[in-house]
């Protein structure tokens, strides 16, 4: 169902979730498990 852009944008987010998620920034590890969905 996910289209070819959005799973390059989706991509591309996820190496900056993951600098959130070592920043401790609030909401970070809600919006990685949204793209680990939006990608499954």
């Amino acid at each position: 169902m996910t289209s070819d852009r959005t799973r390059k944008a989706i991509t591309s987010i996820r190496s900056t979730l993951a600098v959130y998620q070592r920043r401790r920034v609030p909401g970070a590890a809600d919006l990685t498990r949204r793209a680990r969905e939006a990608l499954a």
